[in-house]
């Protein structure tokens, strides 16, 4: 008996054969403005940016945006 391998579309598995593809695409996200930190470490992209919070044992996280609905 052969294997076959299904998707999910519309909320069901249809077989993956059959099924339509999916509209869009992948998502081209553009690289970081070039900017100095606090220390004076030029930053010019997302690797050195990842390189930096690594030596230095730190990560991005949440944002800073206040929700309305939020409170301080």
């Amino acid at each position: 008996m052969a294997r076959e391998t299904y998707v999910l579309r519309d909320g069901k598995l249809v077989p993956k054969a059959e099924a339509k593809p999916l509209v869009g695409g992948a998502y081209y996200m553009p690289d970081i403005t070039p900017f100095e930190t606090q220390d004076g470490t030029h930053i010019p992209s997302r690797k050195h940016l990842r390189d930096y919070e690594r030596a230095y044992g730190v990560r991005q996280v949440g944002n800073d945006i206040k929700l309305p609905w939020r409170e301080s």
